[in-house]
């Protein structure tokens, strides 16, 4: 077992531990508002811990992490940034709003990576440029498609972020009670501190961490519902015969 596997089983064992003892706190009769300042501060300082252990002044660290991620990591923090805010609330509302025909957004935003993947990735890392401003320029030549390419970047990544920045802010204000105000200074300060010193290199190793988080947080109640309703704890396995159902109830609606 390599130093890498070793370190995210021991923080899997932690986590796991820190939920249990959650658990039976709240059973306790701990109070809910203070279960969700428990939860809060323990994922951010452990993202935290995690940036600033990964800071780095090297510039291929920084913009790419050096290119020696693991391939399953770096698919594992891949599925963390597909399991963002903006998916996990705006997908679930349009799938709530459009019923089982919103699953047409899922796939467009998972083919999405997919894509990028498959036509970008690749000639990208051939190249030897970190940004796509950059392959653009080497490729091209000329300031005028670097600018074209900095303003289309910029443009999505605040679209992106200030949705995700809104869904950080919703989340503390619905289960920490925090003000919304607040909640966006959370979000952005957990950016800072996770991304801000180390880069690609400490964005890559807290998605890490956070897809263990979120892959807990979307299959546990899941299979709990899968559970009541099919009697399977393993949705994948009955998701054909549910939306059969789904089917038949709509044409009766």
């Amino acid at each position: 077992m390599t130093r890498l596997q070793r370190y995210y089983l021991y923080y899997t064992g932690c986590f796991l531990g820190f939920v249990a003892a959650l658990a039976a706190l709240e059973y306790q009769g701990m109070p809910a508002r203070w279960i969700g300042y428990a939860f809060l501060i323990f994922t951010i300082s452990m993202y935290a811990v995690i940036g600033i252990a990964s800071r780095t002044t090297d510039v291929s660290e920084y913009y790419v992490a050096g290119r020696r991620v693991p391939a399953f990591f770096n698919g594992m923090a891949t599925g963390a940034d597909w399991m963002s805010a903006a998916s996990f609330i705006g997908l679930a509302g349009t799938l709530y709003l459009s019923g089982f025909q919103g699953l047409a957004y899922v796939i467009g935003w998972t083919g999405g990576f997919v894509l990028v993947t498959l036509l970008l990735a690749p000639y990208l890392r051939r190249f030897g440029q970190f940004t796509i401003p950059d392959f653009l320029d080497a490729r091209y030549g000329g300031r005028a498609i670097r600018l074209v390419a900095v303003g289309a970047a910029i443009l999505a990544s605040f679209v992106y972020v200030v949705a995700q920045i809104y869904g950080v802010a919703v989340i503390t204000s619905r289960f920490v009670s925090l003000q919304f105000e607040i909640g966006v200074f959370v979000g952005l300060a957990g950016i800072l501190v996770c991304s801000f010193l180390g880069g690609m290199r400490a964005v890559t190793w807290t998605q890490v961490a956070q897809y263990l988080i979120l892959i807990v947080a979307y299959l546990s109640p899941v299979a709990i519902l899968s559970f009541s309703v099919t009697g399977n704890p393993f949705p994948q396995l009955v998701f054909g015969e549910v939306l059969q159902k789904v089917g038949g109830l709509e044409a009766a609606l």
